[in-house]
């Protein structure tokens, strides 16, 4: 799940002073529950009462602001992704040019047409396409150079090579791209991700009607899963991680962003370090997320999906990658990842049952039942319109998402506990600061 929250740059509207108005003014939300309600929370606070009723009150006031964010995504996925934005009427001359970077390492699922969506980008300016390869024996570059045959109008290279500025090997693979693009507006997109020919343009109309923005991201979006570690996987991401992703970027009151699908100025980089300062992370998407914003550069959003194909090939492997995950964030944005199960639905919706049972009697299978049955309604409806379709089983995906929800609080607690991760066959140990050294 994502765990900090983002400027929603122009696109987020109405939405934030509704949101601003609920995060500012909590007593107003209180107020619509009922005056009933609002008077015995007067009573618990001013005369002391068991602190069980405090803590109760507490639980519904998360319980409706995480109901909140689940009404804001679908809000956002209705303007943004539902009804997609049309170009922008300007003169092919306004467009800057922009440098594609690919970073590759070994075969993805699919690749042939993960790369060659660079390729089929409607764009009315010219396009560099930088593919970054470490070993000069790497099956990647087979795949990479038949596009650039199959493509001559496309200026497009291999560069191989590598730069070791730290322990984080996409940063070490990208450096020579980042050195040698000509153009200062790049998109930084992973080898394992297709986007739609409509992508660029649209991004780029986004950059020149708001020349505050610096970042340009695009949502994770898994698509045909071939075993049950992959519909896991899915299900996390159409769902549970989209849905949080949309809401907390409409938020809007600090950087989150991850980075499979990125646009950013080169100069704003190297205004922040350039690429090799983050070297030392292996979360280097959130770090440069959060450096760019300190340094006054806003990020947002297109309606575009940064597509993959769902690559898991085993349960075990889906586990591996959600401890990773988690143990990562904990070391980057500890607070939230600490959190994090408050905003599942079996904890809260339990700890919701018992608040309502608490105060006011209600029958807390009841309330879990109904809880739980909403919760899965709501995640439905927001796979189905953002997936303009069902399933190809409905059987499999609910399946899945049963189980994603059941195994998101004990993974959650195996991450909590550990301070390493394995990635790519490497061992990596963290430090307290969010940097990592390798051990194996």
């Amino acid at each position: 799940m994502v765990v900090a929250i983002v400027q929603g740059g122009h696109d987020a509207g109405t939405l934030n002073d509704f949101v601003n108005a609920a995060m500012i003014s909590p007593p107003s939300i209180l107020r619509g529950v009922s005056n009933e309600t609002g008077r015995r929370i007067s009573a618990t606070l001013g005369n002391g009462e068991s602190g069980a009723d405090l803590a109760a009150y507490c639980v519904l006031v998360l319980a409706l602001f995480q109901w909140l964010l689940i009404f804001i995504s679908h809000c956002v996925l209705q303007r943004r992704y539902v009804k997609s934005r049309p170009f922008v009427d300007r003169p092919s001359e306004a467009y800057p040019q922009v440098t594609i970077i690919r970073p590759l390492k070994g075969i993805d699922m699919d690749m042939h047409r993960t790369l060659e969506s660079s390729f089929k980008q409607k764009y009315p300016s010219e396009v560099e396409i930088l593919f970054a390869v470490e070993d000069p024996e790497d099956p990647a570059i087979k795949v990479a150079n038949q596009l650039i045959v199959q493509y001559p109008k496309v200026q497009a290279r291999v560069l191989i090579g590598q730069d070791n500025v730290g322990i984080n090997p996409k940063i070490n693979n990208m450096l020579k791209a980042f050195a040698q693009t000509k153009n200062d507006l790049l998109w930084i997109c992973d080898s394992n991700v297709y986007t739609d020919p409509g992508t660029l343009r649209r991004s780029v109309d986004l950059l020149l009607d708001n020349r505050r923005l610096g970042v340009i991201h695009h949502v994770i979006f898994s698509e045909s899963p071939k075993t049950f570690g992959a519909m896991l996987d899915h299900a996390f991401l159409v769902t549970n991680h989209c849905r949080m992703y949309l809401a907390i970027n409409a938020v809007g009151i600090a950087s989150c962003l991850m980075g499979k699908s990125n646009l950013y100025y080169k100069s704003a980089l190297e205004s922040v370090g350039g690429l090799e300062s983050f070297g030392q992370y292996l979360a280097e998407d959130n770090m440069i997320g959060q450096a760019l914003w300190h340094a006054g550069w806003d990020h947002t959003m297109t309606g575009d999906l940064a597509c993959q194909p769902a690559d898991i090939g085993s349960f075990a492997e889906y586990c591996s990658r959600r401890v990773r995950w988690v143990r990562t964030r904990k070391y980057n944005v500890t607070f939230a990842t600490l959190c994090e199960p408050l905003t599942e639905s079996i904890l809260l919706g339990a700890l919701t049952a018992w608040a309502l049972h608490h105060l006011y009697a209600c029958s807390i299978h009841a309330v879990l039942g109904i809880f739980f049955l909403c919760w899965f309604g709501m995640d439905m409806v927001f796979f189905y319109r953002i997936n303009r379709g069902p399933p190809p089983s409905w059987f499999w995906f609910v399946l899945a998402w049963l189980c994603r929800e059941a195994l998101a609080l004990p993974l959650w607690a195996i991450a909590i506990v550990g301070n390493t991760v394995v990635w790519r066959g490497r061992k990596f140990q963290f430090h307290m600061n969010g940097t990592v050294q390798v051990i194996t």
